[in-house]
């Protein structure tokens, strides 16, 4: 704005010097209209900030290397359209609290197509931190309070981890009481008082000379765990994210129930229970949120 005030200073006087030696009735028009135009700008400025609205929104779905674009709509009243604004937006990374300031220049009603950093996942703020309104010559300039603000959130991409989850380690190694009277599997136990006569084993009963009954039985399978270590570094944590969406989508393929264990740096490690799709995206959703502490820092060290 200062280089504008310059400018109009410098043409301001090089009309003032024309008309000096010009005395004719263009050049008193020059200095007519130089003379005029700053409180024509200043009543420009005035009515463009008082109508103007502003509205940010991120796309719903993305993940790593998509190509996607913020969305800055801004809005003014018909006869604004003769001035520019620039919108501060600030970027704020949930997990490592980093943060970033971009400037954006629209003029009039306009939708404006912020590219996004995509190269890692996470999950990221986008808040409008300042709005200052200028008329079409940009010698005035007025501040707008706004709260538009947004989050988008970056799904990692599935990667097969190095070494395969052994399926043999999930395996029913013990068995437990079933509701079920039509298991396979059973165990045999003495017959007690108010036991269906249908269960008794009636050979085992010859055998041993008393009453003994099925009590029916049915696997019972170990419980799956998956580890994941928080990092700043962003490689290595869009890799470990990678594989550990893998690693329970493996496991949700094929039924079984699992436990995601974080384990965040100098913190207690925090759990989730994965049942299902909507446990585990949840989940993701959830720890993408999560802020690393600072310790990690200290125990580098």
């Amino acid at each position: 704005m200062i280089k504008n005030w310059v400018i109009y200073i410098l043409a301001l006087i090089g009309a003032l010097v024309f008309f000096l030696f010009y005395q004719m009735w263009f050049a008193w028009y020059c200095v007519l209209m130089l003379l005029l135009l700053p409180p024509i700008a200043l009543f420009m400025a005035l009515v463009a900030a008082k109508g103007y609205k502003v509205h940010i929104s991120a796309p719903r779905s993305i993940k790593i290397g998509d190509n996607a674009s913020l969305t800055i709509s801004t809005s003014r009243r018909k006869f604004a359209i003769c001035s520019f604004s620039r919108i501060d937006l600030t970027v704020t990374e949930s997990m490592t609290g980093k943060r970033m300031k971009q400037n954006l220049f629209v003029q009039g009603n306009y939708d404006a197509k912020v590219p996004m950093d995509t190269r890692h996942c996470g999950s990221f703020q986008y808040k409008i931190s300042g709005i200052r309104v200028f008329d079409l010559f940009g010698l005035f300039g007025f501040r707008r309070k706004a709260k538009a603000s947004c989050e988008a959130v970056i799904q990692p991409v599935p990667q097969m981890p190095d070494a395969m989850p052994s399926m043999n380690g999930f395996k029913a190694k013990t068995l437990r009481k079933s509701n079920s009277p039509y298991s396979e599997i059973y165990d045999v136990r003495e017959y007690i008082m108010g036991d269906p006569i249908k269960n008794i084993h009636w050979k085992a009963s010859a055998k041993k000379d008393s009453l003994l009954v099925k009590e029916p039985q049915e696997e019972c399978y170990g419980h799956a765990r998956v580890f994941l270590a928080l990092s700043e570094d962003r490689d290595i944590f869009d890799r470990r994210m990678g594989e550990l969406l893998f690693t329970s989508n493996y496991f949700l393929s094929r039924d079984i129930p699992h436990k995601i264990r974080v384990l965040p740096p100098m913190k207690r490690e925090v759990a989730f229970d994965i049942q299902s799709q909507r446990d585990l995206d949840m989940a993701l959703l959830r720890i993408l949120r999560m802020k690393i502490p600072k310790e990690e820092t200290d125990a580098k060290k």
